[in-house]
């Protein structure tokens, strides 16, 4: 059984009220059937050959997704698919699902895709998966879904989790001092020159249980994720809600030994931190002597090296921050010298391509085949990752994920990727009309929408606008979407989701319509909404980006045979 076929969706309270039938028809009230061409989501004619997984072709200036059978695919994702759990101190009791979560993943993914979503995000349940199982048993999800798999090394190696490294990896933000940094740890930063990062990474990746390295539904394998990496979320370019640490200036101030790590309980037999070396080599090869780096950072270190013990001495590897050179700013440098600067944010693009590099040929070398997504999600907050750290993903990763809230920030992200395909991370919350309706605020810092019709027609603006995106040049590069998250976060207090934390859906009376035109949905542009629940807004933009796509395919495919037959060959 495939993904949405041999089902019979007898009208369901709410937003839906949809049909989904035997043959791949999705029937959607006021709108004409939507007819999915293939097993995997595709849709419309064959725009490449066949192949053996997912992959990325340019066709017609726009980057798109194509499936194993060669059809056009643009990816709605949702991140998280997992079961909403018991919330005592919400007043909410563990949800009973009829079969267990066996029963739930086949429920949630039909539900997914009535709901027009054709992608299990990052971070998605097992059982939702359509492979078997990888801890034993031969159960899969009989309703099939496409999905993205992930590798963290940047989190697991600093515990060193499965012994898979002869040695956990340091995290660089524990040896930062308190009183020079009181900002966002998230869950800290690896040392990635540590020869161990490396190893970690490498065994991970080949650690991917085997049906899911083989598998034809696996679309792509991310690396990691930003919480894992502070430092490559937004910088000082475009002004955010966060402005993330320079990794440059944190490995400058870290210890360049750490021996025990209280926070992760980590003793170390090998204290050297390797990434601290790094920066010392590239300021030894720039600058050749102490005395020109100490011109031209307006400083007076002793030695390269160490020269009395890190915070005491007067070596270079000895700075902790504590110097009138050093800034105290560590987002945006703020009175340090020119060239300090320029020294450390060359460092920033030699530590991500570092990070990068090992981390993309872990996964070549465990899943040949397989397309390679960057980190959910850089950019983030509404802000910009540096231009370093996107111009070293772009160098090494097949798609970058990343938020872009603003024209400005997309069209800098597009230039800074050097025009690499781009997956948006989107997320929406209206507190006020949800069952966090307690906490208005939820996140600090997080924009809020009144009700759940704003935040649903904020989806269907960035959705539509997002397909329709395109480059000064005419490129369109974004391949997709992927929304965060399905249920809400208690731990946040969000109403990031798509359901509630009971797990019922956000939507509201069955027979409200809505009207897209053609040439709004071209534009990106939405009007003419009347409903007041969410669920329809995200069921029809979803409607209308695959429909938007079935027409598109159908015209590049309009050619005469000679033109399509050498297309084919292509």
């Amino acid at each position: 059984m495939q993904l949405c076929t041999k089902l019979e969706w007898l009208r369901r309270r709410g937003a839906i009220g949809a049909y989904i039938l035997a043959g791949w028809v999705i029937q959607l009230p006021g709108q004409q059937a939507m007819r999915i061409t293939d097993p995997y989501g595709g849709t419309g004619r064959p725009v490449a050959p066949p192949g053996k997984y997912f992959r990325i072709i340019k066709k017609n200036r726009r980057w798109i997704l194509v499936t194993p059978t060669g059809r056009a695919f643009w990816l709605l994702g949702v991140y998280n698919v997992q079961p909403p759990e018991a919330i005592p101190a919400a007043g909410l009791a563990r949800t009973h699902w009829r079969g267990g979560k066996r029963g739930w993943g086949v429920k949630t993914v039909q539900q997914l895709c009535g709901w027009g979503f054709n992608t299990l995000g990052e971070y998605s349940s097992l059982y939702t998966w359509p492979i078997p199982w990888p801890y034993g048993g031969h159960w899969r999800n009989p309703q099939r879904m496409a999905f993205i798999g992930i590798i963290r090394p940047a989190r697991y190696s600093l515990l060193n989790r499965h012994g898979w490294a002869p040695g956990a990896v340091k995290d660089l933000l524990a040896g930062v001092k308190l009183g020079y940094y009181r900002g966002w740890r998230g869950r800290g930063l690896p040392d990635v020159f540590d020869p161990n990062f490396s190893r970690y990474a490498r065994a991970e990746a080949r650690h991917l249980p085997a049906k899911e390295r083989d598998s034809r539904w696996l679309i792509g394998i991310a690396t990691d994720d930003v919480d894992d990496l502070v430092g490559f979320g937004p910088g000082p370019r475009i002004p955010a809600r966060r402005c993330s640490i320079n990794p440059g200036w944190m490995v400058l101030v870290t210890d360049y030994q750490q021996k025990f790590n209280a926070r992760l309980h980590q003793h170390y037999a090998d204290p050297v931190v390797y990434s601290k070396l790094a920066l010392e080599r590239q300021l030894r090869r720039h600058y050749g002597t102490i005395a020109r780096l100490n011109a031209a950072w307006g400083a007076h270190y002793f030695r390269f090296g160490d020269a009395g013990g890190w915070g005491r001495g007067s070596g270079w590897l000895d700075e902790d921050g504590r110097h009138s050179w050093i800034s105290r700013d560590p987002c945006h440098l703020t009175g340090a010298p020119s060239a300090e600067k320029r020294d450390l944010n060359y460092f920033v693009e030699r530590f991500a391509r570092h990070y990068f590099r090992v981390t993309a040929e872990a996964i070549h070398q465990a899943a040949p085949g397989h397309l390679i997504w960057g980190p959910a999600a850089l950019n983030g907050w509404g802000g910009l990752s540096r231009a370093g750290i996107l111009r070293a993903a772009a160098q090494y990763v097949d798609v970058i994920q990343a938020g872009a809230a603003a024209p400005r920030v997309f069209r800098l992200t597009e230039k800074r990727t050097q025009g690499k395909p781009l997956a948006l991370w989107l997320g929406l919350a209206a507190n006020r009309d949800s069952e966090l309706k307690r906490f208005p605020r939820g996140a600090a810092g997080i924009a809020q929408f009144p009700t759940q019709a704003a935040r649903g027609k904020a989806y269907a603006r960035k959705v539509l606008g997002g397909y329709g995106m395109r480059t000064p040049g005419g490129m369109a590069p974004i391949i997709g979407v992927t929304y965060w998250d399905y249920a809400d976060s208690w731990a946040e207090k969000m109403n990031w989701g798509l359901v509630g934390l009971d797990g019922r859906p956000y939507q509201g009376r069955p027979d409200g319509k809505l009207r897209l035109p053609q040439s709004d949905v071209a534009s990106g542009k939405t009007k003419y909404f009347r409903s007041d629940d969410f669920i329809r807004y995200v069921v029809q933009a979803n409607h209308a980006v695959i429909q938007n796509l079935r027409n598109w395919a159908r015209r590049l495919t309009r050619s005469g045979p000679g033109e399509r037959n050498s297309a084919r060959q292509k």
